[in-house]
């Protein structure tokens, strides 16, 4: 006896396209998943960046007429930083990571004090053979009205220069930003550092209307991504 042959009806050959679909859906899904894994994913480690939050302890750097320290917000965007170049797979070493600085005791004199702290912060870049050393800092003048970020690089130093660069340009993207451009400098810290060295100055702490904003999360997050972008484009980094 022959069997009957069954002819698919409209709901049958739906159901039937909607597997297929599916089926399809997925594998493409699966595909796509591990491309973006492989985009947005941690980066092998290539590079090592020392990024330093100036000043600390006993050192306050610049303070307000409210009483704000430089070095506090300071510390802020150093951690934000760091926040921000670890996926790229970049190696963070912070400096510090508290309001501390490292003056042995028994040293005396306020420029022998500063020297020992910032031999130490040099020296922490050179043991972990960092790429770059990368300090931030708020600038400050008696008269309070100077605004915007620069960053300055020791006069000798052509990858210095690069870096500072790199960083500037994307400072002056930050809404509302001058159009500095990055400086030379003799400042003992990038003078005596054996890898490229900058200092950031992300602003000034005098200027009440910029004060307002360093002090707000939102505005510290662009200079933060500014900076960072900066540093993954000085190693040629997405």
């Amino acid at each position: 006896m022959r069997r009957p042959i069954v002819i698919p009806g409209r709901q049958t050959q739906g159901m039937a396209i909607i597997i297929v679909l599916t089926v399809m859906f997925g594998l493409v899904l699966s595909v796509f998943y591990q491309g973006s894994a492989a985009v947005l994913g941690p980066l092998e480690t290539k590079y090592k960046v020392v990024v330093d939050a100036g000043h600390g302890g006993y050192d306050p750097g610049a303070i307000t007429k409210q009483g704000v320290y430089e070095k506090e917000i300071n510390l802020e965007m150093a951690k934000r930083v760091k926040e921000l170049l670890e996926p790229a797979g970049i190696e963070v070493i912070l400096t510090r990571e508290e309001d501390i600085d490292y003056v042995p005791e028994g040293v005396r004199g306020r420029q022998s004090k500063k020297q020992a702290d910032l031999n130490h912060r040099i020296s922490l870049a050179a043991e972990a053979e960092a790429d770059t050393l990368i300090s931030l800092h708020l600038n400050a003048t008696p008269s309070g009205r100077n605004t915007g970020a620069e960053t300055f690089y020791y006069f000798d130093s052509e990858e210095g220069k690069r870096l500072a660069e790199t960083i500037q340009q994307e400072l002056i993207k930050v809404p509302g930003m001058n159009r500095r451009i990055a400086k030379p400098g003799d400042f003992y810290l990038i003078k005596n550092a054996p890898m490229p060295a900058v200092i950031v100055e992300l602003g000034y702490i005098s200027n009440p209307k910029e004060f307002a904003r360093l002090r707000q999360s939102w505005y510290q997050d662009q200079l933060a991504q500014a900076v960072a972008k900066g540093v993954a484009n000085y190693f040629g980094l997405p």
